[in-house]
């Protein structure tokens, strides 16, 4: 029996503003001036209030929104929680700089202590860059490799999605030559069952339909080129099985998200960082979210970069931040029904 949450309440989100130098600070000025929002969402900016006051100018948009020392907690409120005073001087170029990944991080470290310590729900970050988190220290290649460390949530999951289509990564952040010997058995199926588990936990997927991507031309064909399908994904897949999740494959990957874009499959496990991002970003760039899967907490993200080519110009388009916004709610809201 599912159970109701224990008061009508609004659903807090904590945005991240994401690199300073990057459209993060554009997207959340957007955002909080404009931009369409759940009428049950109180949404709180964390980053720099003079970057987002910059952001702005460039957009033309006077930045009223209040100042707060703690995430907004009403419905329809939007506030913003400034860390630190950012050096404008530091955007004149836009570029990876060890200051932004520095102040990228800080935001990030906020959010996920203001949901752990139970003064918001859900997180949705802005875009970072690599490079810049690099350069200032940061031990993880991305986002999610942080947010598991920061909350301990284990090996977590990226999961792309737009529309019908939705891609867990079996491998991520890693150089094209190196995939085949990350590739293991253990993560392939443990992709294939966190993602299972999160479509049937907050999207209301009933046992999920998994299909699993090949990693070779034609799924091999036969062992011509290449033997990672019989003896790395076919036995990720009996494992998938046996634990209840419903996941065929090894498919051949330029028939499979025809399929899975149809509404064929409910999730797809890419072997690969391209192999799953280039499809969907290519079914729609403005409507992909990033969710993550496998974390104590709740955390989606737009399904782009920073930018740096656009940032400060106030053309990037807020549709994705603004469906990230819209899922972390939905999820938050299926959180209260188990």
């Amino acid at each position: 029996m599912r159970k109701k949450p224990p008061t009508k309440r609004p659903v807090r989100l904590v945005l991240t503003m994401g690199d300073p130098a990057g459209i993060g600070p554009e997207l959340c000025v957007k955002l909080l001036t404009r931009g369409p929002l759940p009428p049950d969402v109180a949404l709180t900016v964390v980053g720099s209030a003079s970057v987002l006051r910059e952001a702005g100018r460039v957009l033309g948009r006077e930045l009223s929104t209040p100042i707060a020392d703690s995430p907004a907690q009403q419905a329809g409120k939007k506030a913003v929680l400034d860390l630190h005073d950012f050096p404008l001087a530091l955007l004149r170029k836009r570029r990876p700089k060890p200051e932004c990944g520095r102040a990228s991080m800080d935001y990030i470290e906020r959010v996920v202590s203001e949901v752990q310590e139970g003064r918001a729900d859900a997180i949705v970050t802005s875009p970072i860059s690599k490079q810049a988190i690099a350069a200032a220290g940061s031990p993880y290649p991305g986002h999610t490799e942080m947010l598991a460390a920061l909350t301990g949530g284990g090996r977590s999951v990226m999961v792309l999605m737009c529309g019908k289509l939705r891609v867990a990564f079996a491998t991520t952040h890693v150089a094209l030559r190196d995939v085949s010997a990350r590739l293991t058995s253990v993560a392939i199926s443990h992709t294939g069952k966190v993602l299972a588990d999160g479509l049937e936990r907050y999207f209301a997927v009933k046992r999920p339909r998994i299909a699993v991507c090949a990693l070779n031309p034609h799924a091999s064909d036969g062992g011509r080129f290449g033997d990672e399908e019989e003896r790395v994904i076919a036995p990720a897949i009996k494992e998938l099985v046996a634990e209840g999740v419903s996941a065929t494959g090894p498919y051949s990957c330029d028939t499979l998200f025809v399929e899975a874009m149809s509404g064929h499959y409910d999730g797809v496990v890419a072997m690969y960082h391209d192999q799953g991002m280039i499809p969907i970003k290519v079914h729609g760039i403005a409507g992909v979210v990033n969710v993550t899967f496998g974390l104590p907490i709740i955390r989606t993200s737009p399904g782009h970069g920073t930018a740096y080519d656009i940032a400060g110009t106030g053309v990037a388009d807020v549709s994705s931040t603004a469906e990230a916004v819209v899922t972390a709610a939905a999820m938050v809201r299926a959180s209260w029904q188990l």
